[in-house]
């Protein structure tokens, strides 16, 4: 009797996934054939997606780069294209390839793609600058934050903070090689970056290589890669409504919590201290004051203003802290193995801490660090800061020169590593060759090409700074230390990235020596 009701139950029993099944077929079959025949329209070339999941290339997702490995496909085998879709799961997207495009929509079609496609959906909610879907509060939260984004800030009292900082990592690495060890390049770069944010826009006065501060500690929760994380990202890009599952968000509400609370801590210090130093904490006091006139409901709005400020300052565009402290570890990476560099930045160094008639780092010194600049932007090049530039069209628009129509609603995405090494726009892609970057070498083309931080009116607003901050601890390094690779002797590509990252981030740690200049001479 057993055996009899078991077996009358078994197409109950798949009934239900045959259901689910049977309707993701029919949903993802009239997606596709809508978008097609969109496609078509426009003359736009697309590639057929495979069974349910979209193109084939995606089938790897977790075993290698999460988006830079199966884009990078798709671009060298669509070379005779301006661009090209194709589906990303169940989602249609629009590759574009060529950089006069790519230039055409990111800036003079900026109002009609501005958001970033980004599934942040409630404006009471806090949120990055760079994830913001409303033009008028984005462009509010940039203008406040453009102050802090000016590399003036940190010239004379501003540098003698940051000079504190160089002994702090000077300290770290000389008793790490004094134990025998090598350097990890990302803990150093990390816990520099972190420490210059933390001192010079909040004034907590952190030593990371000691303690890690609370906002250290934020940033980690953020920036550690891992399945968890990669779903979350994937719900970001994908599912609109993903605010309302908490597990589902980057930016938690324990993070929020985490992030009011010390903003509130550092003002009400501020305020008891008094002072004026210049930096987010000041600029947040003075929003609230100037808010004491509005109506009686709008603390709570300005509140949510004053954390997404200081979560924008913390991430900013793709991770923002991220971004530098990578750059700087690639940077590392790359100069351990080609050590003709390291020399003429060391030259360099001396040649402008001369000139400036100084023994030790300034902000004048290290702003004139030509050689330096272009080492980091090469290292741009190679490493961009994002596997992938993303637009969403705000409204329908056809760019100048073409006829090709953009829908609105519809996702247009740029891979900046694979435009970055396309032979077409740089020479011997694949080298790092920081000369490409000197004012007699860039021209038009190379310039259009080179998307490392961003493209647009939405690019990354803190380059500079960071740029700056990486200089610094680059050339503090070179200037006492030869660094020889230890654990990478031969130069990372998309392969050596972590696969559960939508980021550039490299899988493994990256671990260098230090070799003293002084024991070299000898």
């Amino acid at each position: 009797m057993h055996l009899l009701e078991t077996l009358f139950s078994l197409p109950a029993l798949l009934y239900a996934p045959l259901l689910v099944g049977s309707l993701c077929l029919v949903f993802n079959y009239l997606v596709y054939s809508r978008r097609v025949a969109l496609w078509r329209k426009s003359n736009i070339p697309f590639l057929s997606p495979s069974f349910l999941i979209g193109h084939k290339y995606f089938w790897g997702v977790g075993s290698n780069s999460a988006t830079v490995v199966p884009l990078d496909r798709i671009y060298r085998e669509n070379k005779d294209k301006d661009l090209v879709a194709f589906f990303a799961a169940f989602m249609p997207v629009v590759l574009l390839r060529k950089p006069a495009l790519i230039k055409q929509v990111f800036a003079k079609n900026f109002d009609e793609a501005f958001e970033t496609g980004c599934a942040v959906d409630d404006e009471r909610t806090p949120h990055v600058l760079s994830q913001s879907p409303n033009k008028s509060l984005w462009k509010a939260h940039r203008n406040a934050l453009s102050p802090m984004f000016a590399t003036t800030r940190l010239s004379g009292e501003g540098f003698a903070k940051i000079r504190s900082h160089i002994a702090h990592m000077s300290a770290h690495v000389e008793e790490t090689r004094l134990h025998g060890n090598p350097i990890n390049t990302r803990e150093v770069a990390m816990n520099f970056v972190q420490d210059i944010i933390s001192n010079t826009f909040l004034a907590l006065n952190d030593n990371s290589y000691e303690k890690k501060g609370e906002l250290h500690k934020l940033y980690e929760s953020f920036a550690e890669p891992g399945w968890g994380h990669l779903l979350k990202v994937f719900a970001l890009l994908y599912l609109r409504g993903v605010s309302n599952f908490e597990s589902l968000q980057i930016v938690t509400t324990k993070h929020i919590e985490s992030m009011r609370s010390l903003l509130q801590k550092q003002m009400e210090q501020r305020k008891q201290t008094g002072g004026n130093e210049n930096d987010l904490i000041d600029l947040l006091i003075r929003l609230k004051e100037q808010d004491q006139d509005r109506k009686s409901d709008s603390e709570m709005d300005v509140t949510n203003e004053m954390i997404s400020l200081g979560l924008s300052l913390l991430l900013g565009g793709n991770l923002g802290a991220a971004v530098v402290d990578n750059m700087m570890s690639f940077t590392m990476h790359l100069l351990s193995l080609y050590p003709e560099y390291q020399e003429r930045i060391r030259q360099e160094v001396e040649e402008v801490m001369k000139k400036h008639n100084t023994t030790e780092f300034t902000y004048e010194v290290v702003r004139d660090l030509q050689f330096l600049n272009q080492c980091l932007r090469e290292t741009a090049r190679l490493y961009p800061n994002t596997s992938a530039l993303s637009r969403v069209c705000t409204e329908d628009f056809t760019p100048a020169g073409t006829d090709y129509n953009f829908k609105k609603g519809e996702r247009i995405v740029v891979d900046p590593y694979s435009i970055h090494r396309d032979p077409e726009y740089f020479e011997n892609p694949d080298v790092f060759n920081p000369d490409r970057f000197s004012p007699k070498n860039r021209d038009s083309k190379s310039i259009d090409a080179f998307l490392g931080f961003g493209k647009g009116p939405r690019k990354c607003p803190g380059n500079n700074v960071g740029l700056l901050i990486a200089s610094t601890l680059i050339g503090s390094l070179v200037q006492k230390y030869e660094v020889r690779p230890h654990s990478h002797t031969k130069q990372m590509d998309a392969y050596d990235f972590h696969p559960r990252s939508f980021a550039i981030v490299h899988k493994d740690d990256v671990l260098v020596d230090l070799m003293p200049r002084e024991v070299l001479a000898h």
